[in-house]
């Protein structure tokens, strides 16, 4: 599955615009609605995660002109990349105990760590990745 979007254009001070958050949820609902199609509820849960985590960062600190979402399942993984155009490698922070953001992608590390995946960053720096696991397919009842 892949979907893209243009970005509306802003200054760096300036707050998301209300039509690109709007973006998250939706790009959840997709990702969600291609994983049950793919007969892995399983991953709906960690993967609508990863996806606001990862889209949220390329609206908040890409700088093209639009993000793209790729979701590609297969028997054994699931891969995940969003694409924002940036030319900067995204940074793990390390954020004060109390502050409100700056832990997207500890959580990305964190939930592909958990589910036996990985994440990374294209050698271009345009994509932000995380592949995990799939589940193996279970038994039909007899």
């Amino acid at each position: 599955m892949a979907v893209c979007f243009e970005r509306q254009q802003r200054t760096a001070d300036q707050p998301m615009p209300t039509q690109d958050a709007l973006r998250v949820p939706q790009m959840r609902r997709l990702v969600a609605a291609r994983l049950r199609l793919c007969g892995l509820p399983e991953l709906v849960e960690p993967l609508t995660l990863l996806t606001s985590e990862l889209v949220t960062n390329a609206l908040e600190h890409g700088d093209g002109p639009g993000v793209s979402l790729l979701l590609v399942c297969s028997n054994k993984t699931v891969r995940l990349t969003v694409a924002d155009g940036s030319r900067e490698s995204p940074r793990m922070r390390t954020p004060e105990l109390d502050a409100e953001s700056g832990r997207g992608l500890w959580i990305v590390e964190s939930i592909a760590s958990e589910y036996g995946g990985s994440w990374g960053v294209s050698p271009d720096c345009t994509k932000t990745w995380c592949a995990l696991t799939a589940p193996a397919p279970k038994e039909p009842d007899v």
